[in-house]
């Protein structure tokens, strides 16, 4: 199995056992007209990183993938990381200088490191500590990621990025994970099982006073903040088994259904204008399940591609901090 789509089973994995049907309160809506496009605005001011499937002839393409930096308009691709692991989820420091990401290494078990490489030099990998989906804090001083934690379930952290300050936020025996920091770093959404079904919850950054936003029988995963704090962009199955792209008021109010593609949709994340929403699909490909990075205006509409095959990409997030604007 391709390790893409491998690994976004593993994503579903810790939040699926003891779903529960629940009321939804909040409805769906159609698009909204459109109100900018990436041609109107070529120069977004942002970069987005992604992973692509390793384009090495002497690597497996099926165990190694690569971090790549790319223009907000799919120009200019460079690749960060060289290495022989599976490289995932990166994101990029608020000084624009290092990536953060996830490395799946070779065993039944998947283990997993969180890794900061600098985006000038992508030869000098540093280890921070185990687990997966890092998100930088907007300051830049810290990361939250989520790792096995109460009885072995996933568990929210945070951790400073010397590597001191390691802190379990959730220390709950149900399953956390895909943490996403507010722009204001007031605030950390992810996603929970805590209520008996995966959801997109929202907690203060210490921990404390945890929220459910969404509360649906489907599967609601990978949330996003927008640029100003007050909405959310996620993925979910309550529509489309293969998952559809979603937003949503950070209170629960308005859902509004973002993609209809047919295929996968799925891991979205907002530019740092909020004008525009990136996501990963297979929806011409829906056969062979492979994923490519596509971005669309914030209201869902002008969804175009940014990437093409032969390799397969993924996972792509933007740049959010000042120097990268």
């Amino acid at each position: 199995m391709n390790c893409l789509r491998l690994h976004y089973a593993i994503l579903a994995a810790p939040v699926i056992a003891g779903l529960a049907a629940c009321s939804d309160s909040s409805h769906t809506t159609a698009p909204r007209h459109p109100t900018s496009s990436l041609t109107s605005t070529p120069d977004l001011g942002a970069t987005l990183v992604f992973t692509k499937l390793s384009e090495s002839q002497d690597q497996n393409e099926f165990v190694v993938a690569e971090i790549y930096i790319m223009n907000a308009d799919g120009s200019d691709q460079r690749r960060v990381t060289t290495n022989t692991h599976f490289d995932l989820g990166a994101d990029l420091s608020p000084d624009g200088k290092t990536v953060a990401f996830h490395q799946t290494l070779s065993g039944d078990n998947c283990p997993c490191t969180i890794q900061l490489v600098d985006v000038a030099d992508g030869a000098t990998e540093r280890r921070l500590t185990n687990g997966m989906w890092p998100t930088w804090s907007p300051d830049g001083k810290r990361i939250a990621f989520n790792a096995p934690g109460v009885g072995g379930i996933g568990d929210i952290w945070v951790i400073n990025i010397d590597g001191t300050g390691l802190t379990n936020l959730t220390q709950s025996p149900s399953g956390e994970a895909r943490p996403a920091w507010s722009p204001s770093g007031q605030r950390i959404a992810f996603q929970s099982n805590r209520a008996g079904n995966a959801d997109i919850w929202i907690m203060d950054a210490d921990g404390s006073n945890p929220v459910q936003v969404t509360n649906h029988p489907a599967l609601d995963q990978a949330p996003d903040w927008s640029p100003d704090g007050r909405m959310l962009v996620f993925q979910s199955t309550r529509d489309d088994p293969r998952n559809d792209v979603y937003a949503v008021n950070a209170d629960g109010t308005d859902l509004t259904r973002l993609t209809f593609g047919g295929g996968r949709d799925l891991d979205a994340a907002w530019s740092l204008d909020g004008k525009h929403i990136v996501f990963d699909s297979d929806r011409d490909l829906v056969a062979e399940g492979h994923l490519r990075v596509f971005v669309m205006n914030a209201d869902g509409t002008d969804q175009r591609q940014l990437t093409s095959l032969p390799h397969e990409d993924a996972h792509a997030g933007w740049g959010r901090g000042p120097a990268v604007r």
